[in-house]
């Protein structure tokens, strides 16, 4: 396999600007993962805040640089909140990411999906196959939250008509999977970092999602999404644990410990 050096931050230039302009990430997510969620954040030096009252998110994404919203055990005031909060960034041109979560097995979830999507144009919108699938408006076989081997397909097909999708939607779609599929309607990049144990590990996907949104406050948008990627499952590559407990704990310490040295380790395939 060919892999391509794409053009990506250094994590150290990453960790010094985010420590000088301590970014506010402003994220609507799950209670499952949120705080999980948060610490990940900090330990790329930027701030979390997780505040989702319907009456406060619009005043608390005005002030931030980049929002991050999860559509994971979704309920009316959650999403409510995220509508506001969607708007408020799209208005006042804030990058923002969108983690379809569940939209593969629950229709309610689609439809919030699809209607906060037309309304405010996210500039990342994330998700796994089979969740993509659902949103594309292709069969999906998902009956949770996880991506269904039913929808498992060649990388190259997925990428195609993910790359009308982006296209579609005028943003960048982040397909993550064994293989993830980054692509923004032009330019498409495929990523072999990662590794299994992050399947067995609750929220590691939501993770990924404000990873992405923390990147998304100090860089363009499709460096931010390749960046974070690599960066993140890098940093679970390094992890030495025996199971799930110990894994969650370590992810932790290996993010904030990342180096340069880690970039050589990087598999970006650049496809058109």
């Amino acid at each position: 396999m060919n892999f391509q050096n794409v053009d990506i931050k250094k994590i150290k230039e990453i960790r010094e600007h985010t420590l000088s302009c301590a970014p506010l990430i402003h994220c609507i997510t799950n209670p499952i993962s949120i705080n999980d969620c948060a610490n990940l954040i900090l330990a790329f030096g930027a701030k979390p805040i997780m505040a989702a009252h319907p009456k406060e998110v619009e005043a608390i994404t005005r002030n931030s640089q980049a929002l991050a919203l999860n559509l994971g055990n979704f309920d009316d005031v959650r999403g409510q909140a995220m509508l506001k909060s969607a708007q408020c960034a799209f208005t006042n041109q804030i990058p923002f990411i969108l983690d379809l979560v569940g939209v593969a097995c629950s229709l309610l979830r689609l439809d919030f999906a699809k209607e906060l999507v037309q309304k405010t144009c996210p500039t990342v919108l994330k998700g796994n196959i089979s969740e993509c699938k659902a949103f594309y408006g292709l069969t999906s076989h998902a009956s949770g939250v996880d991506a269904d081997q039913a929808d498992q397909e060649d990388v190259y097909v997925s990428a195609k008509w993910l790359k009308d999708l982006a296209k579609h939607w005028g943003c960048i779609v982040v397909c993550s999977g064994k293989v993830d599929i980054i692509t923004d309607g032009n330019q498409t990049a495929l990523i072999r970092n990662g590794c299994e144990m992050l399947q067995w590990v609750t929220g590691t996907g939501c993770m990924l999602n404000v990873a992405i949104a923390t990147f998304l406050a100090v860089m363009d948008p499709w460096k931010a999404c390749i960046s974070a990627t690599c960066y993140y499952e890098r940093a679970a590559e390094k992890v030495t644990a025996k199971g799930p407990g110990s894994f969650h704990a370590q992810l932790f310490d290996e993010i904030y410990q990342l180096s340069e040295a880690d970039e050589a380790q990087f598999q970006v395939e650049v496809v058109k």
